[in-house]
């Protein structure tokens, strides 16, 4: 083989060798096509003050005293929020990290007895300005110091908070 060839093959391998690096650059900074989800699926967006995976619920506003689920509970006699109080009938706002789907099903009484007090989708929160109080906390009336049990559900059609 003569140099010139061998130089002009070598020359062109090199060309086409950059003209693939700025072609790799150029498509991977231009985004996905017209159309396409920029969400991979497997993504699932983390409710507020809750870590990933957990069911949060919250003495007062998002952020204040928590306690965290990270599955179904039958009763929450006996749980308490990070600061001592007890979660029973005292829950007035919740945000949901489920990484697997599943909506938080608050109800009145233990073993989801009594009817639903509320729900919350994966990602979404509940803040007490949605929850309707009547004063007393417990009697199955309103909706903010009312929750007793906590069911994770899959998707469900029930409308739940975002």
């Amino acid at each position: 083989m003569s140099r010139n060839l061998f130089a002009r093959i070598g020359g062109t391998a090199v060309a086409v060798a950059a003209l693939s690096v700025t072609m790799l650059a150029t498509s991977a900074s231009a985004g996905p096509p017209p159309g396409e989800d920029v969400t991979p699926n497997d993504v699932v967006p983390l409710g507020p003050y809750c870590a990933n995976g957990f069911h949060c619920v919250f003495l007062a506003g998002l952020g204040s005293a928590r306690h965290s689920y990270f599955n179904s509970d039958t009763n929450f006699a006996g749980d308490t929020f990070d600061d001592g109080t007890g979660v029973n009938n005292y829950v007035w706002s919740a945000s949901n990290s489920s990484t697997g789907g599943y909506e938080s099903h608050y109800y009145y009484g233990a073993n989801y007895s009594g009817g639903l007090v509320f729900c919350v989708n994966p990602g979404g929160e509940v803040v007490p300005s949605e929850l309707t109080d009547d004063g007393i906390d417990g009697n199955g009336v309103g909706r903010r110091d009312e929750a007793s049990s906590l069911r994770l559900r899959p998707g469900t059609t029930i409308s739940c908070f975002n």
